[in-house]
């Protein structure tokens, strides 16, 4: 079970890192396949596995309302732990983000269908929707604070209602509490489209990786890579086990602390002040390093009893 939760992402990684080797397509084709991969097809994927799942049933309201309390403590913490240690503004927005920021919809709906292949993923779905909108919000209020600026909650609400993860989810959630039907040709077609949005989203993270100029920062991305993927995931599965959570919630909760950083938080740092070299460095060591990481993690979680 281990081996096949990280296989697919390994997989895909390397076969995205050999077509940028073999020049077939650039950084530059990467990132636009990639924006395209985020704009439409993973959106498709989270309104079709939150609409043909069993909502009602599968999603625990407590689960979720928990996962986002760790987040917002774990927000609050580094904020003020890691501006004492780093006194450089820009890199110390740039470590708390790829500490408490994750990768979460693609590596937890990938991780999850790959464990629990052909199951109700309706979970892991829905935790996005309400996952990636507060990722978004904090990051805007975190790079905000650190350079000065104002924060304008009007606008920082109309972005978060635009981004396309949102509206898929959001859409997903209401088709699946209403139990308004759509015709079977338009969720197949619909379904299929998403069905390419994990492996392709993987192909041009491998093929967009960069591990240049490490050296200069390699005691930082010590610091967040040991907190990405080591002990908030340690910390959030222990806590999430003990209080009775098992199999696919634990997953779940697996790829919201233990997912290295997100994609996205490149950009984000790059355009508002923080350290844009740093912000690629964290996601391409961290998005290397969680094969490792999650496989470690998912034996173990089998091996005690945790997952099936």
């Amino acid at each position: 079970m281990a081996f096949s939760a990280v296989f697919p992402m390994f997989f895909y990684m390397v076969l995205g890192g050999f077509i940028s080797r073999k020049g077939w397509m650039d950084k530059a084709s990467f990132q636009k396949l990639n924006q395209v991969i985020f704009k439409i097809f993973i959106p498709l994927m989270l309104f079709v596995n939150i609409y043909e799942s069993d909502f009602k049933n599968s999603v625990n309201p407590r689960l979720i309302l928990l996962v986002l309390l760790m987040v917002l403590v774990i927000f609050l913490l580094l904020c003020l732990i890691v501006p004492i240690f780093v006194k450089e503004k820009a890199d110390a927005s740039v470590m708390i983000q790829g500490i408490y920021r994750s990768n979460y919809v693609l590596f937890g709906l990938t991780m999850a269908s790959s464990i629990y292949r052909g199951q109700d993923l309706g979970v892991v779905s829905a935790l996005a929707a309400f996952l990636v909108p507060l990722f978004n919000a904090l990051a805007v209020i975190l790079f905000e604070t650190f350079r000065g600026g104002k924060i304008h909650l009007s606008a920082l609400l109309m972005k978060i209602l635009k981004n396309p993860l949102i509206i898929g989810g959001l859409l997903g959630i209401f088709f699946a509490l209403t139990e308004i039907k759509l015709p079977v040709l338009l969720v197949d077609t619909l379904s299929d489209a998403g069905s390419i949005a994990s492996p392709v989203a993987l192909v041009c993270l491998g093929g967009m990786l960069s591990f240049q100029s490490l050296k200069e920062h390699w005691g930082k991305l010590l610091a967040v890579l040991s907190c990405r993927l080591v002990l908030l995931p340690l910390a959030a599965v222990t806590v999430c086990a003990l209080l009775g959570y098992r199999n696919m919630e634990l997953i779940a909760v697996l790829a919201a602390f233990g997912s290295p950083t997100a994609v996205a938080s490149g950009p984000m740092a790059q355009s508002m002040g923080g350290n844009g070299e740093l912000a690629g460095e964290i996601i391409a060591t961290g998005s290397a390093a969680c094969i490792v990481t999650i496989f470690l993690f998912v034996w173990v979680m089998k091996s005690a009893g945790l997952i099936a």
